[in-house]
């Protein structure tokens, strides 16, 4: 078998917990994985310490690429850094693989595949077919187009690419790889019955993880201000309110006026930063629901059989709301994402025990063998003439 430089292509804190799994697999078949970072999350609230916390090295490849004006900018950033780094005589990859919707993914697919570098995008075929999320559709959409080789994480992603004209044999529907992460992180919860005891949370009370992110709320006034005032509604309503802010987040309270009305407030709890993965796990695994609208944590939702509120008008993973698991409430106003909760709550029996429609968490090890699978088979005409010296 062909000992394989699989370059690891991360960005964002998602990105590197949904690699890890892959990280390890390749390391205990014998290969050489090589994780790369573009710095697209730089700050330490979302980047300090996942590595280590994921049990991986430090990167071998630090692009850094920090604060930019805009998306546009902070892709270009990438696409020069990385078009570097590949053009790099000594020790080519054999493939890179890129995860997701992130600028990332789509910063590392165009910048691989224009140095001739076969691409596998995992997580492929996520569609809403609108502009939303923003800017993650049109990430999504360009990192498939970049790629050779796809590994979609359900059948209905598997039927997006093919009707999109994608080659059947060089799709594969492996489950999604945050299974694997999650399952690993919830049999390691040390330290999260600590942290969240110091930060006042009493789990006697049903718990709701609250976590709101997405460009296309914090930018909106009307979207972002139902969320967090549905966030308060709830909290005075008997449960437990646990609200992940991210820099995103915290900038759109100030920018809306929001924040002097949901600090300091009992069971309401503003929490800036979670200190790993396997504590964001150990809290989900305490919570009654979830109200997001991250797309991975309706996957870590299903994952853990904890029903989801997707506070979004669309969603790119329809199939666990087609399994039962999870709802949408459009963030019109806050009494209608209630209004959701509510209906939620009469049912969470049912969507509690309801499938997961994600896989077993052996996709890292699919993957894997799809790769050792296609050694050698998976040049297009372009690669083969980079070969020949033309």
């Amino acid at each position: 078998m062909k000992h394989l430089r699989i370059g690891l292509l991360t960005g964002t804190r998602p990105d590197i917990i949904k690699m890890a799994p892959l990280y390890w697999e390749a390391k205990k078949r014998g290969h050489e994985p090589v994780l790369i970072h573009t710095g697209q999350h730089y700050s330490h609230h979302l980047f300090g310490g996942v590595y280590e916390n994921m049990d991986l090295p430090e990167p071998h490849h630090k692009l850094e690429v920090g604060s930019a004006a805009s998306p546009a900018e902070s892709v270009g950033k990438m696409i020069l850094a990385l078009d570097q780094l590949l053009r790099t005589k000594e020790k080519k990859l054999d493939v890179v693989l890129t995860h997701g919707d992130t600028l990332t993914a789509m910063a590392g697919s165009l910048a691989a595949y224009l140095n001739l570098v076969t691409v596998g995008h995992i997580e492929a075929g996520l569609r809403t077919f609108s502009h939303e999320p923003f800017p993650e559709q049109l990430d999504t959409r360009c990192s498939d187009a970049a790629s050779d080789l796809y590994f979609a994480a359900t059948e209905t992603n598997r039927k997006n690419l093919l009707g999109e004209g994608f080659a059947a044999e060089r799709i594969h529907v492996v489950g999604n790889s945050v299974v694997d992460a999650a399952r690993w992180a919830a049999v390691r919860g040390e330290g999260g019955a600590e942290f969240f005891k110091k930060h006042d949370i009493d789990f006697s009370r049903p718990t709701i993880y609250f976590s709101i992110h997405r460009r296309e709320t914090t930018m909106d006034k009307t979207r972002f201000g139902a969320a967090a005032m549905a966030a308060l509604e709830l909290s005075e309503s008997g449960y437990e309110v646990v609200w992940s802010i991210r820099p995103g987040t915290k900038a759109a309270l100030e920018q809306h006026g929001l924040q002097s009305k949901v600090e300091h407030r009992p069971h309401l709890h503003l929490i800036e930063e979670i200190p790993s993965y396997t504590h964001i796990m150990y809290l989900m695994s305490k919570c009654r629901l979830i109200c997001t609208d991250s797309g991975s944590m309706q996957e870590e939702a299903a994952a853990l059989h904890v029903p989801c509120v997707t506070v979004r008008f669309v969603t790119d993973r329809p199939e666990s709301v087609e399994a039962g698991v999870n709802v949408l409430a459009e963030p019109t106003t806050a009494g209608h994402i209630v209004d959701v909760v509510k209906q939620v709550e009469k049912n969470h029996a049912k969507m509690s025990a309801g499938a997961n429609p994600y896989g077993d968490g052996n996709s890292a090890k699919l993957i894997m063998d799809i790769l050792e699978k296609w050694q050698g088979r998976v040049s297009r005409w372009e690669h083969n003439k980079q070969k020949e010296g033309a």
